[in-house]
């Protein structure tokens, strides 16, 4: 019985700012150390860059028998539950011999709650710390209520006051009202934690925020905007072992997404059972 051979195609979202796209490209190189060429690995941009998902699909169509798709985005709302699905039904009709196996966004992971755990400080007793998480925001309300989810599990193994979230587009709360409603006198250390993979321009304006917060309140205390993490240690060893994880299983469990409206999550679950 002869072996087939996969790839690995790394869908990630892209950035209007070319900072991120390059940071997206540095990520994709360590993960390939990771992996140490023993498989194919090609990365394709939903959008703002290039290559683009479909042009990497079909590059490692001519070099494979099997491609996982592998989504390196937060939670699964538009491009996880609908792009994913036209990218690989474009690829089944072109190439009828090819198999497409695929992951899911990384949700409600434990591991993205322990790096984060690495990047933030140190509670401390004697210092008064607000954090805000920072999601970008979607018109998924299961993708939104995954961020308090994930924001909760952060706080029960940190402790500390319980965090404030917020979002820089798409929903609110926005970052924006949120820091125009905080006392200064509140605390001695503002920590803004964007729960964001890579550079771009969100994360040029949770900065700028953040910087416009010290000036108009005249804020003597710490202000901290932590980094994005997609290319943390912890964060791409955890997705060369989820690579694994799919290869050798060839099926990813469906995702639970914290459930906001029943009878929309319902008929979702259910589009997605009937595709894959």
């Amino acid at each position: 019985m002869v072996r087939k051979k996969w790839g690995v195609l790394l869908v990630v979202h892209g950035s209007p700012d070319n900072r991120g796209n390059l940071h997206v490209l540095e990520a994709y190189a360590r993960l390939k150390d990771r992996l140490g060429g023993e498989i194919p690995l090609e990365i394709g941009f939903i959008e703002h860059a290039q290559p683009s998902v479909d042009d990497s699909l079909d590059l490692l169509a001519e070099k494979v028998d099997g491609v996982a798709l592998v989504p390196l985005l937060l939670f699964d709302a538009g491009h996880s539950k609908n792009d994913m699905s036209s990218y690989i039904k474009r690829a089944r009709k072109l190439h009828p011999g090819l198999e497409i196996i695929r992951d899911w966004a990384l949700g409600t992971d434990q591991t993205v709650v322990s790096l984060l755990l690495e990047i933030l400080p140190p509670i401390e007793d004697n210092v008064r710390e607000t954090l805000v998480i920072v999601g970008r925001g979607s018109l998924d309300a299961n993708a939104n209520a995954s961020l308090f989810y994930q924001g909760r599990r952060l706080w029960e193994r940190r402790k500390g006051t319980l965090p404030l979230f917020s979002f820089i587009s798409v929903t609110e709360p926005r970052l924006s009202g949120l820091l125009e409603s905080l006392p200064p006198d509140r605390q001695d250390r503002l920590v803004l934690l964007p729960y964001f993979l890579f550079e771009g321009v969100l994360m040029d304006r949770i900065r700028n925020l953040g910087a416009s917060y010290r000036e108009k309140n005249a804020f003597s205390g710490t202000i901290l905007v932590t980094p994005p993490f997609g290319d943390h240690p912890v964060f791409l060893d955890h997705i060369a072992d989820r690579i694994h994880r799919l290869l050798r299983t060839g099926k990813t469990p469906m995702p639970r997404w914290p459930v906001v409206h029943p009878d929309e999550s319902a008929e979702q679950l259910t589009l997605t059972e009937r595709e894959f």
